[in-house]
């Protein structure tokens, strides 16, 4: 249960499902699979933050076999799914994924298929009714004409915030939108919370999260990218807010002026571009509102190495958690097939902080570090007395989503298929011939 709990803290807050994750059998009592519809298999666009549910019903987003957008909608006592259909196509982008949320009054929002595109917004006219979507295509009417990545960041209280990045990789901004839901409109907090279009050369934030703490302070982590290309990125930076997104500040208290740029933003760990940094890293905050930051970077000698970040008082502590002697390099532009090994972070319940990954080039080539705070503050590259422990007997292969939302007592739910890897962005050679989604009841110990 312990377990299961700690993937579900993880996809949620990467939005983005490794092919390769899956929960072994040990860790579950029970799973039934339950057919949804066939989907588009030619690359993993489907997944992320698109399966919730709210007590009574449950709803699935995707894209069919002939790539239009699809909203499922069933009981949670039934196998029967409801369909149906916006008009949308999805071509061969795997940035396009789908966001769907509901708000406090039952009402649906859906979000997606864009790439630095205008911003497409759905929302139904009855709570529930997955009918009665229509489409709105506008937020606060700013900055909408090239939209990617629309993140939800819902408050304890349900408050419901959007963050999307306007703009192309490499020149962008990234802006913050609250929906009210007594009005159904939404507003800016401010006019952008960071912004590299107005510097030369240009560059935009690519988060690694925007979080809360038990306080209501805001967290927000984040590298810089100069260009389209992977290798640009660089600087791991930070900041934090008091009063919802209003106000910025450094870890030491120094106020941000807005938007952040390099020059101004609190910058945790500098490094340089081409130094193997990809963007994409994790970022948790334990229950005294500490932060711990994770991300892959090469080391002096040029191999890749996992590390974390946390402060001590006023400033940061970088820690190297690995001893590899391998280096894989990664350069390009669009999704790249493949990535380099990324810490995966999460907070146990019993408060100490757990750092999963996958590794093809090292033994085990999946494994995990826990640590009590102490323990990780002062462990030393790849002499952990904390173990590594392989990951064994996939019974869930293929994990693309996890609901959000109540569900039966000692349920997960997960949505799972079976996809072709990432091709850039491009259309397959061959394309792959669609596949069947499942929605799969896990029923823990």
């Amino acid at each position: 249960m312990i377990k299961l709990r700690h993937i579900v803290l993880f996809l949620i807050s990467c939005s983005l499902l490794s092919p390769s994750q899956s929960v072994s059998a040990e860790e579950q009592t029970n799973i039934r699979k339950i057919p949804v519809a066939k989907g588009l298999a030619s690359h993993p666009v489907n997944g992320g933050p698109c399966l919730i549910s709210d007590g009574e019903y449950q709803y699935l987003a995707f894209y069919d076999g002939d790539h239009q957008l699809t909203v499922g909608k069933r009981k949670l006592s039934e196998t029967n799914w409801d369909f149906a259909k916006l008009p949308e196509r999805v071509g061969w982008d795997t940035h396009n994924k789908i966001l769907l949320f509901q708000d406090r009054k039952g009402y649906l929002h859906l979000t997606g298929n864009m790439h630095c595109a205008p911003l497409k917004y759905y929302r139904t006219k009855v709570a529930g009714d997955i009918h009665t979507f229509e489409g709105i295509h506008t937020w606060s009417g700013d900055y909408e004409n090239r939209v990617t990545y629309p993140t939800l960041f819902q408050l304890r209280d349900g408050s419901i915030y959007i963050m999307y990045r306007h703009g192309g990789s490499g020149n962008g901004m990234r802006i913050v939108v609250h929906y009210d839901e007594e009005t159904q409109r939404w507003t800016k907090t401010v006019p952008a919370l960071t912004n590299g279009m107005d510097r030369k050369p240009t560059c935009n934030a690519y988060p690694f999260g925007l979080l809360e703490d038990n306080n209501g302070v805001w967290h927000f982590a984040w590298c810089w990218r100069e260009t389209p290309d992977v290798v640009t990125n660089f600087d791991v930076c930070y900041a934090r807010s008091l009063d919802r997104g209003v106000s910025w500040t450094t870890l030491d208290g120094r106020k941000l002026e807005l938007p952040i740029t390099p020059e101004n933003a609190g910058v945790v760990d500098p490094i340089p571009q081409q130094s193997g940094l990809m963007n994409g890293g994790t970022f948790v905050v334990d229950a005294e509102g500490r932060p711990y930051i994770g991300y892959t970077r090469f080391d002096k000698d040029g191999y890749n190495q996992l590390y974390v970040a946390t402060p001590i008082g006023d400033t940061w502590k970088i820690i190297q958690l690995t001893d590899w002697k391998h280096r894989f390099y990664f350069e390009g532009r669009g999704t790249i097939p493949e990535s380099p090994p990324t810490p995966r972070l999460s907070i146990t319940p019993d408060r100490k902080i757990e750092i999963n990954y996958s590794n093809r080039y090292a033994k085990p080539t999946k494994g995990r570090f826990v640590f009590t705070r102490e323990q990780l503050l002062t462990s030393q590259p790849g002499q952990s007395d904390i173990r590594k422990s392989e990951v064994t007997s996939p019974a869930l292969p293929n994990i693309r989503a996890v609901n959000r939302g109540p569900l039966p007592e000692g349920q997960t739910h997960y949505m799972q298929q079976q996809t072709d890897r990432p091709n850039r962005d491009r259309k397959p050679e061959t394309p792959r011939e669609p596949t069947m989604i499942y929605l799969v009841e896990v029923i823990n110990k």
